[in-house]
């Protein structure tokens, strides 16, 4: 694995770049590196699909930029939503770093990357896009299907690609080492190939051993862009990106019994494996995206934009199946399982819009027209079957065989999944404002249609909706209420009584926020609060024992959130996130259910960062900086309605700019990050019917060494 740093670190000194480029004025004031698109954090477009004021939109919205990823030393989008209100992360602990698994104010949330969603494959494949391309993030709450289509109630993250900035030549390069023989070298550059071509290019080799004995993850990624026409009235951008990765870390769990629940031979270590040595997972994903803009002027503009992305995937894993082999007789014995897939996905998604501006009377609109189209094919072949059992005290390894393929697992069945998933929506959005009042109408008509296998299909259509109000006042304080709605597909398949099958109906939902956010006067300290309450129908109840479900459930999420991002005096800066939340089955096919919360999802918690890092004097370029997350206690099961307990953790940052020494160094910085600084042992989930819980990330710190021009 050091042979992958060392000829990472000499690929980015050749080629001279960095997930964190050359910089605006304003970054070279305040120390950091990161090339963004030049964008205010207190601007998002995700929420309505055009640049506006966070201050000024009747929507909770959260901004993570690649400054934040950078200085935080975060890997991946997971780690990255730790900062965030409402955003229970980690569903999986230390081990499933192949997944992003998070859920929003209760619920699962899609991703979208440029304005187009990520589809997802049949089963065990799922798209990633690693945080070195990432220009910002943004996390709009709550329904958004009026814009995106298919989305939950929840909310949705939507990320941004670094594109081509208008700049002659720019570049940097990166390098860390840390925990676990963790390693990342990123590479980015760009510039000018013309009076009117821009282009980037940016890589990243990153890896490491991970938490549990045998696992280890390792990816190779590139992506490149070229923008052909800017300063012109039309501009066309295209985008290519290619990941590899070999390894995926390890995607298991551990039993209950010996983590969460009590063994009278103590707790299981955190570095237990319950797979074997031989466990394998591994992904290829490649994407094309063109984004086309014209400018027609007076006010009015077109943008088109869509992407093909395919990916593969191999899957076979050896793991423990939650309960101990007879407890009667053995207090260390587990059962464990196999599995292994085979799949591939196909997709394409476009966006095309037109939007302009005009008055009438005393309202100014800003109006948005649009139409989008999703399709995704997917195929998996799959097997699950039994596996030799393992002493979760006094492993002995090599018992059997990974199966590598659905062909052999032991005792398994081969099957096929091939979902195919259309949809098609047109939308309309108009953002009405006079003087210090601004009102945001929108709408939206889908058509969808989900297929698999001998299930009888689904098609659709469902008309969505969004009205939000937003009074600014004098003296920063800016009032506002929103209803929404929400719309989306599911692949279940569905038994009817008299026991054919059918795909799913989508699952609906409706929110209801009232909030304000408070802008300090004379400076850029922004506050945002709010309360919702999110209902969502259609919901799968599995029916036991088969492959079939129920559909009739209903939950409730109900909440409370605070986020404040705070440049202070001397200095300073502070974030805060705060979240309180209930989520609950209000309804459900099978009784015993109503009352129960979701497994997985939390209660809320509370984060805050304080970074100190003078702009001027002795100590200029010197950065420090620490934060404090707060998880409370998360649903662990219905049988006995338990949660899991609330766990706290402290980390820690320090950077320094060489440049302030010598002017010979001038843009090399150093960092080092930590954490969880005090190594706390926890578990972050447990879902008890099955007997699996999880154990979160133990202590880990990391150096980087990064070079900008």
């Amino acid at each position: 694995m050091k042979q992958h740093l060392v000829s990472a670190l000499l690929l980015g000194a050749a080629v001279i770049g960095s997930p964190a480029l050359a910089q605006n004025q304003a970054d070279l004031e305040d120390g950091t590196i990161v090339v963004t698109g030049q964008r205010p954090r207190t601007e998002a477009s995700a929420g309505t699909k055009s640049a506006a004021p966070i201050a000024e939109t009747p929507q909770s919205i959260s901004v993570i930029s690649a400054a934040d990823i950078a200085d935080l030393g975060l890997q991946n989008l997971n780690q990255a939503l730790r900062f965030v209100a409402g955003a229970t992360t980690e569903q999986r602990g230390s081990s499933a770093e192949v997944y992003d698994q998070f859920k929003l104010r209760g619920f699962d949330a899609p991703q979208f990357l440029d304005g187009l969603k990520l589809i997802e494959g049949a089963g065990y494949l799922a798209p990633q896009i690693d945080v070195s391309r990432l220009d910002r993030i943004e996390v709009v709450k709550g329904p958004a299907s009026v814009l995106y289509g298919q989305s939950g109630p929840g909310g949705l993250v939507a990320m941004s690609s670094k594109l081509p900035l208008d700049r002659d030549f720019y570049g940097a390069v990166s390098g860390s080492y840390g925990s676990y023989d963790q390693y990342r070298a990123d590479a980015d550059v760009g510039g000018r190939a013309g009076a009117s071509i821009l282009w980037r290019v940016n890589g990243t080799v990153n890896g490491a051993h991970t938490q549990q004995e045998f696992g280890k993850r390792e990816r190779e990624a590139i992506s490149g862009a070229v923008t052909i026409g800017a300063g012109h009235a039309t501009s066309l951008t295209l985008l290519g990106a290619y990941s590899h990765d070999p390894y995926n870390g390890t995607y298991g769990v551990f039993p209950a019994s010996g983590t969460f629940l009590a063994n009278p031979n103590g707790q299981i270590p955190t570095t237990r494996d319950f797979g074997e040595p031989g466990n394998v997972f591994k992904r290829e994903q490649v994407a094309g995206t063109y984004i086309l803009n014209h400018d027609f002027g007076s006010g009015w503009s077109f943008r088109a934009s869509g992407r093909y992305q395919h990916a593969t995937s191999n899957l076979g894993i050896v793991y423990a199946s939650g309960s101990l082999t007879n407890s009667a007789t053995s207090t260390t014995l587990y059962d464990r399982a196999s599995y292994a897939t085979r799949e591939r996905s196909d997709s394409w998604v476009f966006d095309h819009q037109l939007r302009g501006s005009f008055t009438t009377g005393p309202l100014t609109h800003a109006v948005l027209l649009g139409v989008d189209h999703q399709a995704g094919h997917a195929r998996e072949v799959y097997a699950f079957g039994t596996a030799t059992p393992l002493d979760g005290y006094r492993p002995v390894y090599g018992t059997m065989a990974v199966p590598l393929t659905p062909e052999t697992v032991p005792g398994g069945t081969v099957g096929v999944l091939a979902p195919r998933k259309t949809q098609t929506g047109l939308y309309a959005q108009d953002e009405i404002s006079t003087g210090r009042l601004r009102v945001v109408l929108s709408g939206r008509q889908d058509w969808a249609r989900t297929t698999s296998g001998s299930a009888a299909p689904e098609t659709s259509q469902k008309f969505t909706y969004r009205a939000g109000v937003l009074y600014t006042t004098a003296f920063g304080l800016a009032p506002y209420a929103s209803y929404s709605t929400s719309f989306e597909p599911q692949s279940g398949t569905v038994q009817n009584a008299d026991g054919t099958l059918r795909q799913a109906k989508p699952s609906l939902g409706k929110q209801i926020e009232l909030g304000a956010k408070y802008t300090v006067p004379g400076t850029k300290i922004l506050v945002t609060a709010a309360w919702f309450q999110i209902d969502q129908t259609n919901l799968l109840t599995a029916i036991p024992n088969s492959l079939f479900a129920l559909q009739s459930g209903k939950v409730r999420s109900t909440g409370f959130e605070v986020e404040a991002n705070a440049p202070l005096p001397y200095d300073f800066n502070a974030k805060l996130a705060y979240s309180r939340q209930k989520v609950r089955t209000i309804a459900d096919a099978d009784p015993a259910n109503i009352g129960n919360g979701i497994l997985g999802v939390g209660r809320g918690g509370v984060s805050a960062n304080l970074e100190w890092a003078p702009r001027h004097g002795a100590w200029q370029g010197f950065a420090i900086g620490g934060a404090v997350r707060h998880v409370d206690s998360i649903y662990a099961g219905t049988a006995a309605r338990v949660s899991t307990p609330g766990f706290t953790l402290f980390d820690g940052q320090v950077r320094y700019d060489l440049g302030r020494l010598a002017p010979r160094l001038e843009g090399l910085t150093l960092g080092v990050n930590a954490a969880n600084i005090f190594d706390k042992k926890y578990v972050t989930t447990c879902y008890l019917d099955y007997a699996w819980c999880w154990y979160g990330n133990r202590r880990t710190v990391q150096g980087t060494i990064a070079y900008r021009w």
